[in-house]
């Protein structure tokens, strides 16, 4: 069996993705960036518990941060059970820095097959090393869309038909690297961009397990290069105040049943399917 060591935060929608793929295809290794360690604060064990009720996990392996009880019933219906906690076969590390001394250090020393990541911030070219093959999944068709909050940046072109997900290889160029898989998800009038998030993650999930089918019986991945002249790339430094305003005011006046009537770009971008060598 191939050895699968994968990247994330400590987020919900991360945790489903890892115990779904685990399932299919066990994970030798998660790697956790979190600035607290997996520490998390009384009173954010507090509103995880109003959040989430009888289905509070007293002892968790790896805790989630769920603020609202609206925020869990939007994690239940778009993810099921799969997101309160990491499958507690797992073994998990925690750093600060995906890029630290010491995870480059861990990552010698298990000599993973392949890296899968899916949240973190940039993975440096130290750390791609060190497997044979990285993969990210992506919240944002690419080249159209790619860097940070994609699909913010979509709604506020008016573009609701191009949002979607995209598998590939992971490099340094950010969310550059030659594309393996790409779905669209169906977006409804009453969405936001949590919810369509959720959708993104999902679908993206069900890319990398069919990919991982192939992978494993060593049927060769096929990927195509971008053409990064064909979009946009967007940083965390280009995200202000002024935009998540935006965000919010699309949300709360349910501005994307209008963009979805009358959108700014009626064009299906091209984008690329994957077409497993096996049965899935």
């Amino acid at each position: 069996m191939k050895k699968i060591i994968a990247l994330i935060k400590p987020n919900a929608a991360l945790f489903y993705f890892v115990n779904q793929v685990h399932r299919q295809h066990p994970i030798e290794l998660v790697i956790i960036e979190d600035k607290h360690l997996g520490k998390v604060s009384t009173l954010n064990k507090v509103k995880t518990r109003l959040a989430l009720g009888k289905q509070t996990i007293q002892q968790p392996h790896a805790a989630v941060r769920i603020k609202s009880r609206k925020t869990a019933e939007l994690y239940q219906q778009h993810l099921g059970n799969d997101w309160q906690d990491l499958n507690t076969s797992l073994r998990i590390v925690y750093c600060q820095n995906i890029n630290e001394p010491a995870i480059h250090q861990l990552l010698a020393a298990e000599k993973p097959d392949l890296l899968l990541d899916h949240g973190t911030s940039i993975v440096k070219d130290h750390i791609l090393a060190q497997a044979p093959l990285a993969l990210n999944l992506h919240w944002g068709l690419s080249p159209y869309y790619r860097g940070t909050h994609c699909t913010e940046w979509a709604l506020i072109n008016w573009d609701p038909y191009n949002i979607g997900v995209t598998i590939h290889r992971l490099t340094k160029a950010i969310d550059g690297g030659d594309v393996l898989a790409q779905s669209r998800v169906e977006i409804q009038s009453n969405d936001t961009v949590n919810s369509i998030n959720l959708k993104l993650t999902k679908a993206g999930t069900e890319l990398v397990i069919k990919a991982l089918n192939d992978w494993q019986q060593d049927h060769e991945l096929t990927f195509q290069q971008q053409d990064h002249g064909l979009g946009y790339l967007t940083l965390n430094r280009q995200w202000s105040k002024a935009l998540k305003k935006e965000i919010n005011h699309i949300e709360q006046h349910n501005i994307i049943n209008q963009m979805l009537k009358t959108p700014a770009r009626k064009e299906l971008l091209p984008l690329i399917e994957f077409s497993p060598k096996i049965e899935a």
